[in-house]
């Protein structure tokens, strides 16, 4: 049975909602509510997954991070501040990831060979990334998303792991189809839509062999962190059905297999099945 990749971008509630950096320090810390219910969940399955932690959240709670790594969970990095890529330059972004590796290195005592941008923001705007993270130490990153929101997305986008030309794997969410349109499976597309449609990926992929991603919050699972107002599409998206997220992500675990995405990786190594695609062909794909 094929593995899929199980992952969880590490935030606290506040870190996804467009609320300034310098507001944070002043917010209620909710992050182990969340965790401690997801961990169980994944305890329960037996289940190792990639947490792709937030340099703040790391910088701020060492503690979990080492947490983590101790359990046998993999350690990827979410960015710094969760600020999108599309939003800074190529300096910057190397300089501040540069630190993020050494410290969620430093906390975990092993190699962080992966990256997610907040927000999916890899976009044709910020492609400049994909030959940013190699240099950094990167080997995979799992930032692009065949799924277009007014914040993320590449029209067109190949589905699942392939390799780009320079040799940094890329392995993307996953999608389903309604009326046409990609949706992904994970986030708040778990909770927004019936989950025979949100498992379609993982179904395809026992059958086919070829591994899903499904991806996280620990907030999702904390649904009673605080309640603030922000942009409409944001808020629906952020709040709407956070008590199912427990009960729908252990449905999920307990049929279908679900590993790190480093072991997925390896699977799919093993078996040579990963395809090449280039940075032009992205570009192509969405004029």
């Amino acid at each position: 049975m094929v593995t899929h990749a199980f992952s969880v971008d590490l935030e606290d509630w506040f870190q996804g909602i467009d609320m300034p950096v310098d507001a944070w320090p002043s917010q209620p810390d909710r992050l182990d509510h969340g965790l401690d219910v997801l961990l169980g969940l994944l305890d329960d399955a037996e289940v190792l997954a990639t947490f792709f932690v937030l340099g703040w959240v790391a910088e701020h709670r060492p503690d979990i991070v080492r947490r983590l790594a101790s359990a046998g969970h993999e350690i990827g990095s979410h960015g710094e501040c969760h600020e999108k890529l599309y939003d800074l330059d190529r300096d910057r972004f190397r300089a501040s990831e540069a630190d993020v590796k050494a410290r969620l290195e430093d906390l975990s005592g092993v190699a962080v060979r992966g990256f997610r941008a907040p927000f999916f923001s890899l976009t044709l705007d910020s492609l400049w990334a994909c030959d940013v993270l190699p240099e950094l130490g990167y080997q995979y990153d799992c930032s692009i998303s065949p799924v277009v929101t007014w914040r993320y997305g590449i029209e067109g986008a190949p589905e699942g792991l392939f390799r780009l030309e320079n040799g940094l794997l890329e392995f993307t969410v996953s999608t389903w189809s309604l009326a046409g349109r990609r949706l992904g499976s994970g986030g708040a597309y778990l909770r927004l839509f019936p989950q025979i449609l949100t498992r379609r990926p993982f179904v395809r992929g026992d059958r086919s062999g070829e591994s899903a991603m499904f991806y996280v919050h620990p907030w999702e699972f904390d649904p009673d962190h605080p309640n603030v107002q922000m942009e409409r599409k944001a808020r629906f998206t952020h709040y709407q059905n956070l008590r199912v997220t427990a009960k729908r992500t252990a449905r999920l675990l307990s049929r279908h297999r679900f590993g790190t995405i480093g072991t997925t990786i390896k699977e799919a190594e093993r078996s040579d099945t990963i395809p090449r695609v280039s940075l032009d062909a992205l570009k192509v794909r969405e004029a």
